[in-house]
C-alpha cells in the first residue's frame, strides 16, 4: 500500500517537473480544440453487415426477421397456426418485421414466447396479438415464471437510471452524423418508441413440453444473460432457438455497462453446455443470423462457452493472486485461438475488460483490501488538492492539451477529468475532455464503449442533459402497459425508495390503499425515515384512500393530484385530505409514462 502511495506520488512530482522543466509560463488558452473528425472503428462498421434487415428460412418451418430490431422477430409456422418467439424492442419495429414473415404464412398466431425480461424480446408484443386474445384463449403467452418480476424490478426500482445509463449504452442521444453507419453490436440501431406487455398466460421453472398448432415445443430454462433465460428446441427439424443465451455475433455482455444485477458466468457456461446436448442441426439466436449444419453449430456454442469459462477461470487464477480489478483488466486477455474467433468472441459488445471487473465484484464485493478506500476523501476536494500540487488549474489545463496534442488521449482525460470535478463550468476543461472521449470513442471497436465515449462528450459539450434528454427512453423500461398492470402491491411498496427520509424525521403515520374494483388492499407505515409495506391494512390507518385501481396508479405515480381526483369524484377518503397530501409530499415524484385520463 505504501508502494502504491510512493508511485501516485511520483507521478505527480514527475507531471509537476515536466510543466516546470518546459520553461513555460502555461497561461491557460481558452480556445476551444478542434472535435476529431467523425469516424467508426473499421471492424465494428464492418459488423453492420450482419443486422442487414432479412428474413432466414430455417428448416422446413422457421422463419427469423433479423435487422428489423435489436432482437429478431421469430416465427415458427405449425398446421393450424404460428408461433412468435420474441417480438422486438416496440409495436413500430415489430410491425415491419411482421409484415415480411407475414409473406411465408397467414395462419393466426396460436402462442408467443418471451425469451426473457429485456424489453428487446417483449416490447413488440402488441404488433402481433392482442389482449383481447389473449383474454379469449387463442393465445397463449408462455415465460419463465420470473420473468413478470423482474420486467417489473427494472421498470420499477430501477427504472429511471436504466433508461438514462441505457441512453448512454446505445447511444440514443448522438446526432445522426455520429450514429450512421453503426450499429449496436448485437443488432441494428435501436429506434425510439414505447414497449407493450401483455402478460404471459403460462410459466413453468426448469423445463416445459407442449404441443402448440401441432409443433412439439421443449422449453429449457438456461440463465445466463438474464436469469429467466429460456431456450426453444424443436426436435422435428432439430433445431434450436437459443435467445440470448448465445447472445449474438460477439463476445457476450458478461456484464453490461448500463447496469444489471450480477450474471453469473459459471451459469452462463454450463447452460450453454445444457443446449450442446441438443446436438442440434440448425442454431438460431435471438441476435443476428442463423446457424446452419450441426458442426457449426456445435463449433460456435463451443468457442462461447471456451471463452466465458476461460476469462471466469483465470479472473478468479488471478484474484486468488491479489490482483485488484485494475490490475485484472491488465492482466487477462484471450490467447489468440478465442481473440480471433470471429464473429461470436470478438469484442463489438462485450469486453474482457469490463467483464472482470463485474467477476471481481460479483465474487468479492467492491472493496479491493485497501484501507485508504474505506473513507475516501470525496473526488472533488481529492482533486482540488491534485490540481494545487501540481500548480493549479492553467498547468493542468496546459499538461491536459499537451498530451491530448501527443496523441495520449486517454491520459488528456483523465487530467481534465481534476479540473471538471472541481468546477462543472470550466468550459475548456470540458471541451479538451470531450475532444478526447472522442478520440477514444471513434477509435473504440466495442459498441457499449463507444457510445459511453461519445454520449459523455455530448454532455460534457453542453449538447445533452442526461435526466432531461435520456430519461425520456424510459418507455422501454415502465411502459404505460407494464407500469398499469403492476400489482397494487408493487405500487404502494415501490414508493419505499421514494421516501425522502429527511422529510419524515421525528414523523410516525399509516396510510392505506384500497381498490375498490379489484379489492386490493395494502398500507404503508412511514416510521422516521423508514416506510415499512404492510400487505394487510392495519386498524391504525390514520388515512385510508379508496378509488378504482386505475386512479390510485395515476395517484401513486404522480399523474393526477389529491385536488383532481377529489374534484371528479374519482377518490374517496377516510381521513384529512390535507394529511393525504402532506403524506404523498414524503416521496420523489415519479418518473412514469402513465397518462391518466380523468373521468
Amino acid at each position: 500500500m505504501l508502494q502504491d502511495t510512493l508511485k501516485t506520488v511520483k507521478i505527480l512530482v514527475m507531471v509537476l517537473s515536466l510543466c516546470l522543466a518546459t520553461g513555460s509560463t502555461l497561461v491557460a488558452e481558452e480556445a476551444t480544440v478542434e472535435k476529431p473528425e467523425i469516424s467508426i472503428h473499421p471492424e465494428l462498421a464492418a459488423h453492420t453487415a450482419h443486422f442487414e434487415k432479412k428474413v432466414y428460412q430455417v428448416g422446413d418451418n422457421v422463419y427469423s426477421a433479423v435487422g428489423y430490431s435489436l432482437g429478431n422477430v421469430i416465427m415458427i409456422v405449425g398446421e393450424d397456426g404460428v408461433i412468435v418467439v420474441d417480438t422486438g424492442t416496440h409495436p413500430g419495429e415489430a410491425a415491419e418485421a411482421w409484415n415480411e414473415l407475414r409473406k411465408y404464412s397467414d395462419k393466426p398466431v396460436r402462442a408467443v414466447v418471451y425469451t426473457h425480461f429485456h424489453p428487446d424480446h417483449w416490447g413488440g408484443v402488441k404488433a402481433i396479438v392482442s389482449q383481447e386474445e389473449v383474454d379469449s384463449g387463442k393465445v397463449r403467452i408462455f415465460a419463465h415464471e420470473t420473468l413478470v418480476s423482474n420486467v417489473v424490478h427494472q421498470g420499477g426500482a430501477m427504472g429511471p437510471i436504466l433508461a438514462m445509463r441505457t441512453g448512454y449504452s446505445f447511444g440514443l442521444g448522438l446526432p445522426p452524423e455520429d450514429r450512421e453507419g453503426m450499429n449496436e453490436g448485437i443488432g441494428p440501431e435501436i429506434t425510439q418508441g414505447t414497449s407493450g406487455f401483455l402478460y404471459p398466460t403460462d410459466v413453468f421453472d426448469d423445463h416445459l413440453q407442449v404441443t402448440i398448432a401441432g409443433v412439439q415445443l421443449q422449453m429449457v430454462h438456461v440463465p445466463s444473460e438474464a436469469p429467466d433465460e429460456i431456450s426453444v428446441y424443436l426436435k422435428k427439424g432439430n433445431i434450436l432457438l437459443s435467445g440470448e443465451t448465445i447472445q449474438g455475433p460477439t463476445l457476450p455482455n458478461i456484464h453490461t455497462l448500463r447496469g444489471t444485477k450480477f450474471r453469473d458466468p459459471l451459469q452462463w457456461y454450463k447452460s450453454i453446455d445444457r443446449l450442446r446436448g441438443f446436438k442440434a442441426a440448425y442454431l438460431v439466436p435471438s441476435h443476428g443470423q442463423p446457424l446452419y449444419g450441426a458442426d457449426r453449430v456445435e463449433e460456435v456454442l463451443r468457442m462461447t462457452r471456451d471463452g466465458i469459462q476461460y476469462i471466469h477461470d483465470q479472473t478468479l487464477r488471478y484474484i486468488n493472486k491479489g490482483l485488484t480489478p485494475d490490475e485484472l483488466a491488465q492482466t487477462v486477455a484471450f490467447p489468440d485461438y478465442l481473440a480471433n474467433s470471429k464473429p461470436y468472441l470478438r469484442e463489438y459488445y462485450g469486453t474482457v475488460k469490463h467483464a472482470v471487473r463485474e467477476i471481481y465484484a460479483g465474487y468479492l464485493g467492491w472493496f479491493e483490501g485497501d484501507p485508504t478506500d474505506l473513507d475516501p476523501m470525496p473526488r472533488s476536494e481529492a482533486s482540488r488538492r491534485y490540481v494545487e500540487l501540481l500548480g493549479g488549474r492553467d498547468r493542468l489545463l496546459a499538461a491536459a492539451r499537451d498530451a491530448y496534442e501527443k496523441g495520449e488521449a486517454q491520459w488528456a482525460a483523465e487530467l481534465a477529468t481534476h479540473l471538471v470535478r472541481i468546477d462543472h463550468k470550466d468550459m475548456p476543461a470540458r471541451l479538451l475532455k470531450a475532444a478526447a472521449l472522442r478520440k477514444l470513442g471513434y477509435a473504440s471497436m466495442n459498441t457499449n464503449w463507444r457510445n459511453w465515449y461519445l454520449t459523455s462528450a455530448q454532455e460534457l459539450e453542453g449538447h445533452i442533459d442526461p435526466v432531461a434528454d435520456l430519461r425520456k427512453f424510459i418507455g422501454a423500461f415502465s411502459s404505460p402497459d407494464i407500469v398499469a398492470a403492476w400489482p397494487l402491491a408493487r405500487l404502494v411498496e415501490g414508493l419505499g425508495p421514494r421516501l425522502a427520509a429527511e422529510k419524515t424525521l421525528g414523523r410516525h403515520v399509516t396510510v392505506a390503499f384500497v381498490a375498490t374494483d379489484t379489492g386490493e388492499g395494502h398500507a404503508l407505515e412511514i416510521r422516521q425515515a423508514v416506510a415499512e409495506f404492510h400487505a394487510d391494512i392495519p386498524s391504525d390507518a390514520e388515512v385510508t384512500v379508496r378509488a378504482p385501481r386505475m386512479v390510485l396508479v395515476g395517484l401513486l405515480t404522480g399523474q393526477a393530484t389529491v385536488e383532481q381526483l377529489l374534484d371528479k369524484g374519482l377518490l374517496g377518503i377516510d381521513g384529512d385530505p390535507a394529511r393525504l397530501r402532506e403524506i404523498l409530499g414524503m416521496f420523489d415524484p415519479m418518473l412514469s409514462p402513465i397518462e391518466l385520463t380523468l373521468r
